[in-house]
Formats: structure tokens, sequence, C-alpha cells
């Protein structure tokens, strides 16, 4: 930055003197050249500024142990596993940072909380999804799950999607005191694992291995649950929200639907149990 500020000064200066010599004819491509720099410059400071927002790449991980085979990969945690995995995998005291994680594929842990409604006939489920931002290291721009985040390293999985739902969900103040931590605890479903790879245009290739631990909540509230009901605390880290019909998320989950961030079957077949789909 400071080589770029430098640069950008000796061009206005250089740029001043030719205008001088040149009795002031070449003044007006000069000063657009420089301003261009400029902004491109002051626009490159933004952009990295809304990734660090967005993210925060050398928060620290829990480093957990891989599943047993390749099978269990993208695949429901059940007492089969062992006690190593069930009820919930073990550390293996290994703590790495995000940045790191995600480029060696380490396994690590997050928490995914889908936040649903029956509509006023309490016939069909409506979900709330949430638009990624686009500033993300992974999936940026799709759909995903209501609210999702990362475990960091010794925290607690409740307390973290207390923290998540808030941070997410509860910019305009509209979650704050409405679940409980026992709430919460409740609605804990099952453990899934997750291995995807792909690349973004900023961050450059990915491995993300995860043991996610979703939840499903039901919406509190008595009138119909409506996207501007949810803000972000930081608007970097979510870009918007939708609400989809139950039935029509399984079936785009199923079909691979581009726009959604993708989850295995044995993932869309709990959900579809949940949700009545």
């Amino acid at each position: 930055m400071l080589l770029q500020n430098i640069l950008i000064s000796r061009l206005l200066l250089s740029g001043s003197a030719l205008t001088v010599r040149n009795g002031g004819r070449q003044s007006s491509r000069l000063i657009h050249h420089q301003n261009k720099m400029a902004m491109n410059a002051a626009s490159s400071d933004e952009d990295s500024g809304n990734y660090k927002l967005a993210q925060d790449p050398s928060e620290l991980f829990d480093i957990y142990p891989a599943p047993p085979t390749k099978a269990h990969f993208n695949a429901i945690i059940g007492p089969d596993w062992g006690d190593d995995f069930f009820p919930a995998p073990q550390p293996t005291g290994k703590v790495k940072k995000r940045s790191q994680v995600h480029k060696d594929g380490d396994w690590h842990r997050s928490m995914h909380l889908w936040i649903y409604q029956f509509d006023s006939a309490n016939e069909n489920v409506r979900v709330l999804l949430q638009r990624r931002s686009p500033y993300k290291d992974t999936h940026p721009n799709m759909l995903d799950v209501s609210c999702a985040g990362h475990v960091n390293a010794g925290d607690d999985i409740l307390e973290t999607t207390m923290r998540e739902m808030e941070e997410e969900l509860g910019g305009n103040g509209n979650i704050k005191g409405r679940y409980s931590l026992e709430d919460v605890k409740n609605s804990r479903m099952f453990t899934v694992t997750s291995a995807i790879e792909g690349e973004t245009e900023k961050h450059g290739k990915y491995i993300c291995r995860e043991y996610q631990d979703v939840f499903i909540l039901k919406w509190k509230a008595d009138a119909p649950m409506e996207s501007h009901d949810f803000a972000p605390m930081v608007k970097e880290e979510v870009s918007g929200f939708d609400i989809i019909d139950g039935q029509e998320l399984i079936l785009k989950l199923r079909k691979g639907d581009e726009e959604l961030v993708p989850r295995s079957g044995q993932y869309i077949d709990a959900l579809a149990k949940v949700f009545g789909c």
C-alpha cells in the first residue's frame, strides 16, 4: 500500500511538470489518468477491507481427525462410527489458522442453523435462506442455510450457535432475547460431514472439510416470517435473505441447483424428514 501511494504521488508530480511544459494542453488527460489510478487504489483498499470483514483468515480452528473411511465423507454421524466420533467428534489437540485449514483440507467444525415456520394453514413449511456475501472465501453469492459459522478453537458449539444467530440474523435487534440456550440445545438434530473443493477469484482454490452440527429451529412469531425480519450485524458477511417453500428447497437441493450451496444426499434426506417434505 505504501508503494502504491508513492507511485501515485510521483505520477501526480510528473503530471504537473508535464502540464506546465506543454502549456496545459495535456492537463485534462493527465488528471483523468491520475483520478482513475487513485480511484482504483481506493477500490482495492475497500475490497481488501470487505474481505477481511467477511471472514478473518487468522482465526484459529481446532483440527479434527478424518472420518473412518472416505465412505463416511458427506454422511451423518451415527453410533457405528465409534466413540471417537459419536455423538460428537473429538479434536486432535492441534490448532491452525483458517486460511491454512482451507488450503490444506483439514477437518474442522462448524454449525448450521435452519429457521422455519409453518404457513397459516399449518400445512407447508417456509424456510429462511441467507445469501452469502460476495467476499466469502467459499461459495460467494450463493443461497445457503439460514445461519452458519465456524467453531473457533476452544469454543462451545451451543454458544457459537447463539452468537452466530445474533451476528448474521439479528442486526436489527429481532433475535436478541427471542431464543434461549436451552432452545438452541433442543433444536440440535444431527452432525454431518462435508467435504467440498472449489475455487474463488479472490481466494483461489480451497478444500473445505467440516463436521457440521445441524440445528433446526422454529421461528417464534405469530406473524408470517419475512426476509426483512432479519439483518446481519456486519453487511459484508451476509448479502440478504430469502424465504422459500420447504418442498421447493428440497427439490432444488436434490437437483443440485447452482444457486444453492450443495448438500449431501443424507443431509437433504434428514432435512426433508424434519420439514415433512
